[in-house]
């Protein structure tokens, strides 16, 4: 695994970048083959600075601080930001702030009770506002609750326009040095934040909505943003904040997700005749087994598809287990909203997955437009009236589609 690295961003501003290629899922839930960074960060101000979180403890605190002492003499560190307290940023801060002198810690309210309860670490609460002083410098605070946590503060330098974001604008994948975003593939970094985006923070992006508007309407002078996850941003904001703005706003393009899952071949068949139907009609169709494709992947195909055609065989009278757990999180994370759906089962005998996948995916927010069932492999009539089918599902999505 690549050895943490650092790099300045500002006048006396230090990005601290800690690859992790170990963790195999974020959150124990999503694949993560490319890894993921955690990202901490100085500021330094004469003889004292500023340490804005720190990292998941795949590192030890000891590894942590001999990392720091690359960078600046551990006792200079007067100050710690809590960003917000998910383990993977505030796992190391009480080892931390124990070896290099108990410097003053800060946290909204709602961290500082967190902190307390998860680590027995005390912080000072500061609020929307506020200003945290490094020497002669200043950082404000604003407070932007449910990003995706309750508790998030960002913090803004004001003498050099850095927004430390904290989960905000974050990315899978490891870095094997510190990058800005006009210093690395591009495409592939926004394919890693649509992924983030839609596994990670989709529940939450009504909220993100109201803090980008937040933001925007404080009139920062802003030239970087550092984000907890993936690269530090200075050259493509308006282009990466455009891009956020649309995925929380679950903005669909002329694209059709199709899902399904196949025991033996027949649905998978199926999947691959309606996509042949669909492709006709509309340029962008993604296809995804419900079994072999990521479910980053898949969520991150149907943020901004106009509609979800979802092909199951009947499991035991039920959905296939494999789709079932992604409609489910559909349905947690609410992402139908605007969105069309269209449904196929096939079967030999009963069952109600039809009947219980069409009432998950209207939970889900989807307005379910087309329910079919088919006795085993659709014979020729069926399929004749199955592209009928396909083409009214088409028309009524393509009408909202930008």
């Amino acid at each position: 695994m690549p050895s943490p690295s650092w790099r300045i961003i500002g006048r006396d501003v230090y990005w601290l970048s800690m690859p992790d290629y170990s963790t195999k899922f974020f959150e124990n839930i999503w694949p993560i083959p490319g890894g993921v960074n955690y990202n901490a960060y100085l500021v330094a101000d004469g003889s004292e600075c500023l340490l804005i979180d720190s990292s998941k403890n795949v590192y030890a605190a000891e590894e942590f601080i001999g990392f720091l002492k690359q960078v600046t003499e551990p006792s200079r560190i007067r100050h710690i930001a809590v960003l917000h307290t998910e383990p993977d940023h505030s796992s190391l801060i009480g080892e931390v702030s124990n070896r290099v002198g108990n410097p003053v810690l800060y946290s909204t309210l709602r961290a500082s009770a967190f902190m307390r309860s998860m680590f027995n670490v005390e912080t000072r609460v500061v609020k929307d506002g506020d200003t945290i002083r490094v020497g002669g410098r200043r950082l404000r605070v604003i407070e932007l609750p449910w990003i995706h946590w309750p508790d998030t503060m960002l913090l803004y330098l004001e003498d050099e326009g850095i927004l430390f974001s904290s989960d905000a604008f974050g990315a899978f994948g490891a870095l094997e040095k510190p990058v800005f975003d006009d210093e690395t593939d591009f495409e592939q970094y926004m394919r890693n934040s649509k992924e983030y985006f839609a596994t990670v923070v989709a529940a939450y992006r009504q909220m993100v909505l109201r803090a980008l508007d937040k933001v925007g309407k404080l009139g920062l002078n802003l030239r970087i943003i550092a984000p907890a996850h993936g690269v530090v941003l200075r050259s493509r904001i308006p282009e990466i904040t455009e891009a956020l703005t649309s995925w929380c706003g679950l903005k669909s393009k002329r694209k059709i997700t199709v899902i399904y899952g196949s025991m033996y071949g027949f649905t998978e068949r199926l999947a691959r005749h309606a996509c042949s139907i669909l492709k006709k009609r509309v340029e962008e169709v993604a296809l995804h087994s419900s079994v072999e494709s990521g479910v980053n992947s898949v969520l991150s195909d149907i943020v901004d598809s106009a509609g979800v055609l979802l092909i199951t065989p009947t499991y035991e009278g039920n959905v296939f287990p494999p789709l079932s757990n992604i409609v489910e999180l559909l349905r947690i994370k609410k992402m139908g909203v605007g969105k069309f759906a269209a449904v196929t089962v096939t079967k030999l005998w009963g069952g109600t997955a039809a009947s219980q996948l069409s009432a998950r995916l209207s939970e889900a927010g989807f307005e379910v437009s087309h329910v079919c069932e088919y006795v085993n492999y659709p014979g020729e009539r069926d399929l004749t009236e199955y592209e009928k089918v396909l083409q009214g599902f088409l028309q009524k999505t393509l009408e909202k589609a930008e």
